[in-house]
């Protein structure tokens, strides 16, 4: 057996091997860089700072979103506080009336 047809046989066997162990053929790389015509190295820096600003932005609506809850907060304490005030005088006339 010349070592061509052994080679053959083994990448064959080799072949079966990996089908019957479930791991497919290797997909080809994908070159998105080359569709958009610029270099690799281009390509993973802008990609870099695309992610880097999309995490700025969600970063700051995280913040302005914790800001909008405690004005809320905020606003639900204070009619919380005018509405104990209330009661409060409503109870102090009352003890008022039964003292005089």
């Amino acid at each position: 057996m010349t070592p061509a047809e052994r080679r053959e046989r083994n990448r064959l066997r080799s072949e079966r091997w990996h089908r019957t162990h479930g791991i497919g053929p290797r997909r080809p790389a994908q070159r998105p860089w080359l569709a958009e015509g610029i270099s690799r190295s281009t390509w993973y820096r802008r990609r870099a700072k695309a992610r880097e600003a999309s995490a700025k932005q969600c970063a700051l609506a995280s913040v302005e979103r914790t800001f909008a809850r405690a004005k809320a907060f905020v606003a639900e304490l204070q009619a919380d506080l005018a509405e104990a005030s209330r009661c409060h005088a409503i109870t102090a006339s009352i003890i008022g009336e039964l003292a005089a």
